[in-house]
């Protein structure tokens, strides 16, 4: 190669150097797109506070949107973001969600019996039916302990007075469900009551969600 040679080696060094930091900068740039695909994915869930998650979850749960008999919004759903939630409130805020999130594990374990249809089966639907009642409750007493340790007597009063209600409500449901004598009127207000009550649950959920002793 001569000092002169604008087309010999050393000329066409700078272009084989800038052809490589191109493919270096597509293959980071590919890298940084998958990378923080992966993260935001990842994160989505776990940066949402915990009682946010577990009133998403007991909202997807409550409600169904049916095609062709076949529910949009699986149970199933609504209880792995109530297992989150309570999983981080069980460690990041008390030991005590641990018994809710067993309850809610249950729970999702007969959610699948639901989505098969085994609900049908009046053992597992009274099964079914009942854990997702403790699993209210044991919700509703760990943010009443936390509350009456923090002094929020409000807050405290408000769940108890939830799980107090929906339990004599589920008690009515069942006994106009399973006796002979059906009164349609008695159980429509019972329906209605039912409802009322778990959207007052949820709503609460995600009232207290920010409360410095829950999040």
């Amino acid at each position: 190669m001569t000092r002169g040679d604008p087309h010999g080696q050393a000329g066409a060094q700078p272009c084989l150097v800038r052809g490589g930091l191109l493919f270096l900068t597509r293959d980071r740039i590919r890298a940084e797109i998958v990378g923080r695909s992966t993260f935001s994915a990842h994160e989505m869930i776990s940066t949402v506070l915990p009682l946010y998650r577990v009133a998403a979850g007991f909202l997807i749960a409550s409600l169904a949107l049916r095609i062709n008999g076949f529910d949009l919004l699986v149970d199933a759903i609504g209880w792995v973001l109530v297992v989150s939630g309570l999983s981080r409130l069980e460690t990041a805020v008390d030991p005590a969600f641990g018994k809710a999130r067993m309850a809610a594990l249950v729970t999702l374990v007969l959610s699948f019996a639901e989505l098969a249809g085994l609900t049908e089966n009046i053992v597992i639907g009274l099964l079914y039916g009942a854990s997702k009642l403790v699993t209210t409750w044991l919700v509703a007493a760990g943010i009443i302990t936390r509350a009456r340790a923090f002094g929020d007597a409000s807050t405290a009063s408000t769940f108890d007075a939830i799980r107090w209600i929906l339990t004599i409500v589920s008690g009515v449901a069942l006994l106009l469900g399973y006796t002979a004598a059906r009164m349609q009127g008695i159980a429509f207000v019972v329906a209605i009551t039912g409802f009322i009550v778990i959207a007052w649950f949820i709503i609460s959920l995600y009232r207290s969600a920010r409360l410095s002793y829950l999040a």
